[in-house]
């Protein structure tokens, strides 16, 4: 049996586009990660890291 939605809650239109700029970040960022992982021969290091997520030294992304 099939429940009606809740009246305060909205159907997602299945037809729109997603659109989550952060979450899409994420993802390219771990997409990154694996690709820079898979092709060192060893672990990465912490400098190996802040260059592929484009940290700088200080921290900061630049």
């Amino acid at each position: 049996m099939t429940l009606p939605p809740a009246p305060h809650s909205r159907v997602p239109d299945p037809a729109a586009p997603l659109a989550d700029d952060a979450l899409a970040e994420e993802i390219e960022l771990y997409a990154d990660v694996v690709v820079a992982a898979s092709e060192s021969e060893g672990p990465l290091a912490d400098s190996d890291l802040d260059r592929v997520l484009g940290v700088d030294e200080d921290g900061t992304r630049g």
